[in-house]
């Protein structure tokens, strides 16, 4: 009796570890739905939200149409309720055609979490956020494109928009342009596409030999490494147009050893994609509301592109 005591005792305490462990968890399934997959931003997201859903023993699902299309991802949202995902993570790259998909969510009892871009603009019935503060990020990448710089009287600058109607880089696009002004630097609006690298750097080799005054080019994610491309192709020295974008694209490290680029602002996406797992978890699991997550504003320049390289390579940056 006492060694079968000491048996059952041993199956509880395992089994009560592999439920803390989430290795004995009820199987949820979790969808994260984007508005454009076919970018390698998404690749430390994905790594961070299958890393939670190992750890929790939950299955994760990322979804989202090749190339940026705001009506696709409506349809993968629609696509996620109709499957019965027992919850929803959501970038909201639009103010509203997400918003009634999302209130059929909750509708229905599904979680919703925003995740990488949020809907700041217009009532919205997502639970909570996980991700930058696009304005404050804008205002940041601009003040540190500018410090210790000389600027000319008569310089120009082109704040880059890879995704116009992008509500997350119309956000960081503000926040450049309050700080330019503030400098009294004229800029204006260009978008290279980031689905297509070749035609951006062309388009952006173009944009720099008819703008003789162009010093500055503050992009809203990672066409600053198009940029970085088009300044190396046109024979043009490091440094001689600063540059400065967001994201830890592999190109985009590459200008910055270079000198091409002078920083990247990293909202560190592996988070966004661990925390909305961890958090959709926790509500259906144990009922604990979701919480605003900011993911910061990191700087990675020729001082710590090595150690993030490394980082990135391994899907963690």
């Amino acid at each position: 009796m006492f060694k079968k005591l000491v048996v059952i005792l041993a199956l509880l305490t395992l089994v009560m570890g592999l439920g803390a462990l989430g290795l004995y968890a009820q199987n949820y399934r979790f969808a994260l739905v984007v508005h454009v997959a076919g970018t390698p931003f998404w690749t430390p997201v994905k790594k961070g939200a299958a890393d939670a859903a190992r750890l929790l023993g939950v299955q994760e699902q990322f979804m989202g149409p090749e190339e940026f299309s705001i009506q696709k991802e409506v349809d993968y949202l629609e696509s996620a309720i109709a499957q019965g995902f027992d919850g929803i993570g959501v970038a909201i790259a639009d103010p509203e055609a997400l918003d009634r998909p999302i209130a059929k969510a909750r509708k229905k009892g599904i979680p919703v979490i925003a995740f990488n871009i949020d809907d700041n603009r217009t009532p919205n019935q997502r639970m909570a956020f996980v991700g930058q503060s696009f304005i404050v990020a804008g205002n940041v990448l601009a003040k540190n494109l500018l410090k210790n710089e000389r600027i000319p009287k008569k310089a120009e600058a082109v704040v880059l928009i890879g995704e116009p109607g992008n509500s997350a880089l119309e956000d960081r696009a503000t926040g450049i342009e309050q700080i330019l002004k503030a400098r009294g630097i004229k800029s204006r609006r260009f978008s290279a596409p980031l689905a297509d690298p070749s035609k951006a750097v062309d388009m952006l080799k173009s944009y720099i030999r008819s703008h003789k005054n162009l010093k500055i080019v503050a992009a809203t994610e990672f066409s600053s490494a198009f940029a970085g491309k088009a300044m190396m192709e046109l024979g043009m020295k490091p440094g001689k147009i600063i540059a400065a974008g967001f994201d830890l694209v592999p190109d985009q490290l590459d200008m910055i050893k270079k000198g091409y680029v002078k920083f990247t602002i990293d909202q560190q996406p592996y988070l966004q994609g661990f925390q909305t797992v961890m958090m959709l978890y926790l509500y259906k699991k144990y009922g604990l509301a979701p919480t605003d997550i900011n993911t910061g504003v990191a700087i990675v320049d020729k001082s710590n592109v090595a150690q993030v390289e490394r980082l990135a390579k391994l899907g963690y940056r």
